[in-house]
């Protein structure tokens, strides 16, 4: 067992864990704070005492607690019912504006559905519905994806300054090298399952999660876990060869990756931007991140047939990660003191 490596990862794996629980205290005075503005009964206070204005507060058999608010004026009828824990569905009658239109669309557990019926409009507002996992992991790959820089110079810290004691190690170089990217990835991976206890707790604080597994949200935990561990890959390979200035590697990974990035999406009209813009989409394909894309559609029930990119996409994540990490190993066996 590689246990200098396994103590890199613990410390920085506790330094995560340090900086989402300073969030989460964070989440819960925020919860503490607008405890009193997320309670429909806040707004309802607001326009009861306005003229015209009818309020009627009902508790339903099941415990639910009904407010109707009727405004004839404005021949608008309003109904919330406040399932507590449970969220709040709320239905809204109102006469049809011309900007109008039929429409739906959900941010988090939050949906809104609006539809057009002759001279009235509905809208529909459920607050705890299911949640995509793909937001989920949107923050957590972020996380992941920092993690991985940070612990993509295994070999060249071990050639840092002291090679001649490394090689000394009683095992093998290439079960050296294997273990220890084998407890980075743990750590890569431990970081993102603790980024979604945290991101869960704190919607915990304020509703009853519910997560969506289904379509594009299984893809997008497959891909969370491909796309840092390319990365990682990628970076360490880069770290191994370039041992003598890792930290610069590690430092300008990301402003360079970006660089690229932008230079292969701009279409430029002229033959240099053009030339650049080929250069830049070329050296894309060498980072993985470049394969990730972001879906329209994050509740689509077809989990592999609505992207018949997936496959092809994470396969080559996969081999990335494969090929990347073979090159550091090749690279360590070499190193001489």
């Amino acid at each position: 067992m590689n246990y200098v490596e396994w103590l890199r990862v613990r410390n920085l794996l506790r330094i995560v864990a340090i900086i989402l629980g300073i969030l989460l205290v964070l989440a819960v005075v925020l919860r503490i704070s607008v405890a009193r503005y997320t309670s429909p009964t806040h707004w309802v206070s607001q326009i009861e005492n306005q003229p015209d204005v009818k309020v009627q507060h009902v508790t339903l058999p099941d415990g639910t607690k009904r407010t109707i608010v009727d405004h004839p004026a404005k021949r608008t009828h309003v109904v919330v019912d406040d399932h507590g824990y449970a969220g709040i569905h709320i239905v809204v009658t109102e006469p049809t504006g011309a900007h109008h239109e039929s429409d739906h669309f959900s941010v988090g557990s939050v949906s809104v559905s609006e539809s057009k019926h002759g001279t009235v409009t509905t809208t529909v507002i459920d607050t705890n519905g299911a949640v995509p996992m793909i937001y989920y992991m949107a923050l957590a790959d972020l996380v992941a994806l920092i993690v991985a820089t940070m612990l993509a110079a295994p070999f060249a810290r071990e050639a840092d300054g002291h090679l001649e004691v490394a090689l000394t190690k009683p095992i093998p170089r290439a079960r050296f090298a294997v273990e220890a990217i084998a407890a980075d990835v743990a750590g890569i991976v431990a970081a993102s399952l603790l980024t979604i206890v945290a991101l869960y707790i704190c919607q915990l604080l304020f509703e009853s999660p519910r997560l969506d597994f289904s379509g594009v949200n299984g893809r997008a935990i497959a891909m969370g876990i491909a796309c840092p561990l390319a990365w990682y890959g990628l970076v360490c390979a880069a770290t191994t060869w370039m041992h003598r200035a890792f930290g610069a590697v590690l430092g300008f990974a990301w402003p360079i990756a970006i660089l690229i990035g932008v230079l292969a999406a701009i279409h430029p009209n002229n033959v240099v931007g053009l030339f650049i813009h080929d250069v830049a989409w070329a050296l894309s394909r060498l980072n993985p991140i470049s394969y990730v894309t972001f879906p329209r559609e994050p509740t689509s029930t077809a989990l592999l047939a609505s992207d018949p990119t997936f496959v092809p996409r994470i396969s080559v994540m996969i081999l990335m990660f494969v090929v990347y990490s073979g090159v550091a190993i090749v690279k360590w066996q070499r190193l001489e003191a």
